[in-house]
């Protein structure tokens, strides 16, 4: 398997984990981050699969650029 197909795997096995944590997580509990002087409070039921979700987008993203440059190095044969 190259690693690109690795990567895409990889991201779509991510987003499916992102899915299932979002259903089992609980609602009641969140993150709190500090913006100048308001506390703003992320349910974790959101943030956790939002997290992977995006590490999901930038593997897959990785992979596109890996065969993009694959493609683009192809030597032709005239």
């Amino acid at each position: 398997m190259t690693t690109a197909r690795f990567l895409m795997f990889a991201s779509e096995a991510l987003v499916g984990v992102a899915l299932i944590t979002h259903i089992f997580l609980p609602a009641n509990f969140a993150i709190a981050f500090t913006v100048s002087d308001r506390a703003v409070g992320i349910p974790i039921r959101w943030f956790v699969p939002l997290l992977l979700i995006s590490v999901a987008g930038v593997f897959s993203t990785a992979a596109l650029v890996k065969m993009g440059w694959t493609l683009a190095h192809v030597s032709v044969s005239s």
